[in-house]
């Protein structure tokens, strides 16, 4: 046992050394990311790249899961230990900016960096008007996925751009057989993957303009859910969510002819046992819309190497950094010019690479998420109160009502 522990000690203490090697008079500074093995993999190859080509500059890179990076991240703020660089989500972004844990990088965005080359997400990399982030990559949500197989086997016409709402649903019960498991659509209901495009396209909100006032009791939001709960339990073509629970990925069944979904989803379905393709959300009462989220680089405000984050930021940013993710095809890009790079790796995404160039020519078609203060907090509850709804437990017009008021008072405080 002994030896072992010696062995294992050895192995760090060479690693560790190699580094100090590495390192050795140039300005160190730490890179702090979450995600899978893949996602790792592509955030090594980011460092040692840039490590490389550097002469002043070493990048220690620092990752842990989904689950725990947030806590890792506040943990760290707290023990003054922040990472120099790090990736931000929109959800935790105004919280952050708001305590301060960002650096200023308004001079340097607007001196150093050509935001009109970029998918650019505000919400993700803007407080109070200021820039506190750039982007890393971006993600569509409440994009449709469609099982090819089940299509054909109903001899039904593959989504396109002249679908709507009603083209769907009668679509969607020509494609449910419930004796052999097989549903026409799936609507998620969380914000994100399909909850808030469908409530814009009934022209509803979640938030007022200027996400203050929770507006889950207008008519027309109360009309979206109505849609979502109608598709469940009066045309029997969604299952309903007691009969989703355990199933991760619904799509990767087999057994739904339509998913919403986020175009991150993709890198699942790559060996799937069946033909599939992708295709844009209906049209809804109100128009077309999807949703573009965000990654950022971000800055700690306690960092003491700023030129060297922003050097480094530049790089991941920048066609070499960029065409690095777009080759892993774990996210789109932001970088415009490294997209295509990014669906070399699927053979059947023309669909969504076609809603990216209809977003160029009309952007409103993409919807920003209505991030705010504490959004984590009142989309949890947001989700755990329209449950009711979803399990058929009480109506939606209730349900929109309790998650009205309890969503408001999380969102009052968060302001005050």
């Amino acid at each position: 046992m002994l030896k072992k522990y010696f062995s294992i000690f050895f192995i760090v203490t060479i690693f560790l050394f190699g580094l100090s090697i590495a390192a050795y008079g140039k300005t160190t500074i730490t890179f702090m990311d979450w995600g899978d093995i893949f996602q790792i993999q592509t955030d090594q190859k980011l460092v040692d790249t840039f490590n490389k080509s550097q002469n002043d500059v070493f990048v220690v890179l620092q990752t842990t899961s989904w689950g725990a990076y947030f806590q890792t991240l506040q943990n760290r703020i707290a023990a003054n230990n922040a990472p120099d660089v790090f990736v931000m989500d929109g959800a935790y972004f105004d919280n952050f900016a708001k305590e301060g844990v960002f650096y200023d990088l308004t001079n340097l965005v607007k001196t150093d960096f050509d935001l009109s080359k970029y998918y650019f997400e505000p919400s993700v990399c803007e407080y109070n008007g200021n820039f506190y982030g750039v982007p890393r990559d971006i993600t569509i949500g409440g994009i449709m996925y469609y099982n090819k197989d089940l299509f054909d086997k109903a001899g039904i016409k593959y989504p396109d751009w002249d679908w709507t709402w009603q083209t769907w649903l009668e679509a969607a019960k020509k494609l449910t057989n419930q004796n052999e498991n097989k549903w026409g659509m799936y609507i998620p209901t969380y914000g994100e993957g399909g909850l808030y495009q469908i409530i814009w396209e009934a022209g509803g909100h979640i938030l007022n303009s200027d996400r203050t006032k929770f507006t889950l009791t207008s008519t027309n939001t109360l009309n979206g859910l109505q849609f979502m709960y109608d598709v469940r339990y009066k045309y029997n073509v969604n299952p309903s969510e007691s009969y989703m629970q355990g199933l991760s990925d619904p799509f990767m069944t087999g057994n739904f002819g339509t998913v919403l979904g986020l175009s991150s989803n993709i890198v699942g379905y790559k060996n799937l046992p069946f033909r599939w393709g992708i295709a844009p959300i209906p049209k809804g009462p109100y128009g077309r819309y999807m949703s573009v989220n965000q990654l950022a680089f971000v800055v700690s405000s306690r960092s003491k190497n700023i030129d060297a984050d922003w050097k480094f930021i530049k790089f991941l940013t920048g066609p070499e950094g960029q065409k690095i993710i777009a080759e892993a095809g774990e996210a789109i890009p932001a970088l415009k010019e490294e997209i295509p790079i990014y669906f070399n790796n699927f053979s059947n995404a023309s669909g969504l690479l076609e809603i990216l160039n209809k977003s160029n020519e009309d952007p409103s078609i993409l919807r920003t998420i209505p991030f705010t203060l504490s959004w984590y907090e009142w989309e949890n509850m947001l989700e755990s109160t329209l449950e009711y709804a979803w399990t058929n437990t009480m109506s939606p017009e209730k349900a929109a009502s309790i998650a009205q008021q309890s969503c408001q008072k999380i969102l009052d405080r968060a302001l005050k």
